[in-house]
């Protein structure tokens, strides 16, 4: 009898980890990892960013990892057309713009299950929270620039972009955005994220979902280790040191146990 009852507890104990008994009609798998990559579209660039996350559940409502974003920043200020170069038609530049700027966020958050799933193929609501560091990065802006000499010479060449000394008539456009690549400056700062994540995927393994939220960025000025206190993208107006954006996002993933 006793090797009875310590082997029925036995296989109760593995059920444990194995299922959760909610209020639906069916047994609900509790898994112990899980991972999601994702394509996030935001209010701070026209350009879509990239999430990964690496989760651990804790218990069957409440997982605590990792995640990696990469975005970039469009300046509110920033306004695209073309050059009006003295040799007529010419590619679109960004008037005042010195500093391309992207980062890759590093951070660390929970997520708690809000709303469950009540049976196979229905929506489950999530609330997630992060933070950690912003590793912000400025790219120097090039441009085409077109010149004479006194005896009617043209002269062509790649420049750092300056407003003060490179006139629009002098410009023929911007050039690709991986030149400039090697002075590339890090802005360190600070992140933190709070957003509602949808999860509809029939198969409870899986994960298929749209998250909503904000995020906030702030880029302080480290023991004044910098020219300006602002993030300088625009020359001529100010730079803000706090961003934020609004983000949809789309995941996809899995869990195991």
């Amino acid at each position: 009898m006793r090797k009875l009852f310590a082997t029925v507890g036995l296989l109760a104990s593995f059920g444990v980890f194995g299922q959760n008994d909610t209020d639906a009609d069916w047994k609900r798998t509790v898994y112990s990892e899980e991972f999601t990559i994702g394509v996030v579209l935001h209010t701070g660039s026209p350009w879509p960013g990239f999430n990964f996350r690496r989760l651990h559940w804790t218990d069957g409502f409440t997982k605590w990892g990792y995640e990696i974003d990469y975005t970039a920043y469009r300046h509110p200020r920033e306004i695209k057309y073309p050059a009006q170069s003295i040799l007529g038609s010419s590619r679109s530049f960004t008037y005042g713009k010195i500093n391309d700027f992207f980062a890759f966020r590093t951070g660390y958050g929970r997520e708690r299950v809000l709303y469950d799933k009540q049976d196979r193929g229905t929506l489950s609501i999530s609330l997630q929270t992060y933070g950690g560091v912003a590793w912000g990065m400025l790219k120097p802006v090039y441009v085409d620039v077109v010149r004479f000499t006194p005896d009617g010479n043209r002269i062509e060449g790649s420049e750092r972009y300056d407003p003060e000394i490179h006139d629009n008539a002098m410009i023929s456009g911007q050039e690709p955005f991986f030149t400039g690549f090697s002075e590339l400056q890090i802005r360190p700062g600070v992140y933190t994220k709070i957003g509602l994540s949808f999860d509809y995927n029939f198969l409870d393994e899986k994960i298929t979902a749209m998250e909503v939220g904000t995020i906030f960025d702030y880029y302080p000025n480290w023991f004044g280790l910098y020219e300006s206190n602002g993030v300088p993208v625009m020359a001529r107006v100010d730079n803000p040191s706090l961003w934020w954006q609004i983000y949809i996002s789309f995941n996809f993933g899995n869990k195991w146990y």
